[in-house]
C-alpha cells in the first residue's frame, strides 16, 4: 500500500486524540493537553519533524517523529527517529516502512551521516522491523530518572 505521508502541522482536537491513543499503545502515559505542550516544543526550528498518515476519514493511522542534531564525534549531523507507531488495524500493510523511508529521505536532505531509531518500548517485532531495514543494535543506552 502506498499512503500519503504529510507533516502533522497544527494538531486539532481529533489529531491529539488519535496521537494520544497511538503513543499510549507504546506504554507511555499522556493526555491531549500534555501532548499539545510537547508538540509546541518539537518544532522544525528546534530540529524536529512529525509526520502522519491519515485514513479515509482523515484520522491519524500512523505517526513518526524525528530530530536532527549535532554530535561531538562527527562533522555531520545525525538524525534520530524518536517515534514510529501504526494503529494495530494498519500494521503489516507497509505504512511503517513508508514512514521509515520518509524519515531516511528527510535525514539525508539535512546532511545526516548516521541515522538511529529509538525503540524504548522495544518488542521483538520492533527489533525485527528495524533489522529487516538495515538497522543494527549499536550499543546500550543508560537512563536515570530524575
Amino acid at each position: 500500500m502506498t499512503a500519503t505521508v504529510e507533516p502533522l502541522g497544527t494538531a486539532d482536537a481529533a489529531d491529539l486524540d488519535d496521537l494520544v491513543l497511538l503513543i499510549r499503545s507504546l506504554g507511555y502515559s499522556l493526555d491531549a493537553d500534555g501532548l499539545r505542550v510537547r508538540l509546541a516544543r518539537l518544532t522544525a526550528e528546534a530540529g524536529h519533524e512529525t509526520w502522519v498518515v491519515r485514513d479515509e476519514a482523515r484520522r491519524i493511522r500512523a505517526v513518526a517523529g524525528a530530530h536532527v542534531m549535532w554530535a561531538y564525534n562527527s562533522d555531520s549531523p545525525m538524525a534520530q527517529l524518536l517515534l514510529l507507531v501504526v494503529r494495530p488495524d494498519g500494521r503489516r500493510d507497509g505504512v511503517g516502512s513508508q514512514l521509515l523511508g520518509h524519515f531516511e529521505a528527510w535525514a539525508r536532505s539535512h546532511g545526516a551521516s548516521s541515522l538511529t531509531a529509538v525503540s524504548a518500548a522495544a518488542t521483538d517485532s520492533a527489533h525485527r522491523f528495524y533489522q529487516k531495514r538495515g538497522y543494527h543494535d549499536s550499543g546500550t543506552r543508560y537512563t536515570k530518572l530524575g
